[in-house]
């Protein structure tokens, strides 16, 4: 059931929400919104997020696969023991992929700010994966390199118009995810060009594959980018959501769970690692 303000956060979700707005009343305390709005004047140019998506597509005819980069996640299962932000960017830009997602949130995703200008160290865009529950992460996020920020139609309700307005108004492109009819709605009202369908439920973890088979299809193609995420893991899953509508997909834990990422994703889009190939001689 949907809240007044159009949220639908249950019980796993509201003490994660908690501590996060605690991490950023003391970044805050640090570093206040306004001091960093005035920096970001001075930041260089973001890359073109959305752009570089709708190339690759529109080139290739088939999505293009956003990597993500994290330790754990609140979202998953996942967890990782090590991680080397700046290596593995690069490996998966080798390996293919068209825009990369990592995390500045330290205590749930083992990220830290510094890994959005660490990944974008592999010239590829960047997608600020954070639990985004105040717009002072929007500037937050714009400052550290980001050119992409995640916003989850569901924690945010209402509110997300506003969030996408001040993410461009400072050439921030606003990433949305949504899960059911109404977060599409809302999704589509805010004139945003980046929507994600996910398959996973936030509360439970649950994958639930039809809810792309659902949404994907009702995203407007003159109006969207349609982007699919949550249980992909194989050239066939890539190639059913294409079929459905997406024109990229972002894939989290087949990735990270995997002992070498960068093997993981040619498997994924079913290449073949050029070392691995036959000598020609």
């Amino acid at each position: 059931m949907s809240a007044a303000d159009g949220t639908t956060i249950g019980p796993r979700m509201k003490p994660i929400i908690e501590l996060r707005q605690g991490d950023l009343e003391k970044a805050k305390a640090k570093r206040s919104a306004g001091a960093l709005t005035g920096m970001i004047g001075e930041a260089a140019m973001t890359r073109g997020f959305m752009g570089r998506l709708f190339e690759y597509y529109e080139k290739n005819g088939k999505p293009g696969v956003i990597a993500d980069i994290f330790g754990a996640s609140p979202m998953s299962k996942s967890t990782r023991s090590r991680l080397d932000v700046m290596s593995m960017a690069e490996d998966f830009r080798d390996a293919g992929a068209v825009c990369i997602s990592a995390s500045p949130d330290r205590r749930f995703f083992r990220g830290s700010i510094a890994d959005l200008a660490t990944a974008g160290a592999a010239n590829l865009p960047i997608l600020d994966h954070d639990l985004v529950i105040d717009i002072y992460q929007i500037y937050e996020a714009r400052y550290a390199g980001a050119d992409a920020i995640l916003l989850v139609a569901s924690v945010l309700g209402n509110k997300i118009t506003d969030f996408v307005a001040r993410a461009d108004s400072i050439k921030l492109d606003p990433f949305i995810e949504v899960r059911n009819e109404a977060e599409l709605e809302l999704a589509l009202s805010t004139g945003a060009t980046l929507i994600c369908v996910s398959n996973r439920d936030l509360e439970t973890l649950e994958l639930d594959m039809s809810v792309c088979e659902k949404l994907l299809p009702m995203i407007p193609r003159d109006r969207a980018l349609a982007i699919a995420c949550g249980g992909i893991k194989t050239p066939d899953d890539i190639e059913k959501m294409h079929k459905l509508g997406a024109k990229a997909v972002r894939v989290g834990g087949a990735l990270m769970e995997a002992k070498d990422a960068y093997d993981a994703f040619h498997k994924l889009v079913g290449t073949i690692p050029p070392e691995d190939l036959p000598d020609p001689a």
